[in-house]
């Protein structure tokens, strides 16, 4: 009975594992940071990409949307793993929520495809773009930060040591 219950948990505990690897490499940009100025605008907008806490002296793209999406510019981080680049808004863009991902390899070959959000806005009849204010959902959608790697296999062993107890005290 105790082998299975043993077993049952290791089984557990690497599929567990499994899940959050796959979780983390998904959306993992590790130590990087991007930002956006400004984070709205209309198709054909300049917007400043910063990147820090990436490689350094590492080659990096950003593109629109998605890693295979269309490529908006390259270059290589500095010596401190920082870089600045200034892309156009594809003029295709259509309006709402878009990414721009600083896309890059860590010390590890490991590739980060690291996401900002901008917002595409429409163009009024006079000529100006209208705000668009970003809702709670998108202002709190991340990426699983890198400790989730090792905080869901955790929570997985108290969950069952809290089981191993609970069915110890039971008997």
């Amino acid at each position: 009975m105790k082998v299975r219950l043993l077993f049952t948990m290791v089984v557990a505990l690497v599929i567990m594992s499994a899940l959050a690897g796959t979780a983390a490499a998904q959306g993992d940009c590790g130590t990087i940071e991007v930002s956006l100025d400004p984070t709205q605008g209309q198709a054909g907008t300049q917007v400043t990409v910063t990147a820090t806490g990436a490689y350094y002296d590492n080659v990096y793209q950003i593109y629109w949307d998605s890693p295979n999406g269309e490529l908006l510019a390259s270059g290589r981080t500095n010596y401190s793993g920082e870089a600045t680049d200034t892309v156009t808004v594809p003029t295709n863009a259509t309006p709402g929520l878009h990414e721009i991902i600083f896309s890059s390899t860590d010390s590890d070959d490991y590739d980060r495809d690291c996401p900002a959000d901008f917002t595409v806005t429409e163009t009024q009849s006079g000529g100006t773009a209208p705000t668009v204010q970003q809702d709670a959902y998108t202002q709190a959608r991340t990426t699983m930060p890198s400790t989730g790697f090792f905080l869901l296999p955790a929570a997985g062993l108290v969950a069952g040591g809290a089981a191993l107890l609970y069915r110890r005290r039971r008997q």
